[in-house]
């Protein structure tokens, strides 16, 4: 088995749709009043239209951290976490999505 999509609670949906296709450069793959589905390579993001922002991290694996951190800030991103190297042998930056979402790049770095 492997994961293939993950749904999130936002109070606010058309807004949390618009965000993610203004900063994010994501289209919704299908929209219905209570959700949008956004396809992230083979993976699917649902946001939900729900009472509760869902306090929830999503990483993206980037080849370039600097370079999609700095394209996703000029486009209106809150930095929660500038990209920095982590121990762990990648270098990360952590990005405010919508509601309570916070968005992960993180660029494997080779040892």
């Amino acid at each position: 088995m492997k994961a293939n999509h993950v749904h999130v609670g936002v109070r606010d949906l058309p807004a949390a749709v618009g965000r993610l296709e203004r900063v994010w450069e994501l289209k919704p793959v299908f929209q219905i009043p209570e959700m949008a589905i956004f396809a992230v390579g083979e993976f699917e993001l649902f946001l939900d239209a729900a009472e509760h922002d869902t306090r929830t991290t999503i990483g993206f694996v980037s080849d370039d951290c600097d370079r999609d951190y700095s394209g996703v800030v000029a486009r209106g991103a809150e930095t929660v976490s500038a990209p920095e190297d982590k121990p762990y042998g990648s270098r990360a930056a952590y990005v405010k999505g919508p509601g309570a979402l916070t968005l992960e790049i993180e660029q494997p770095l080779t040892r």
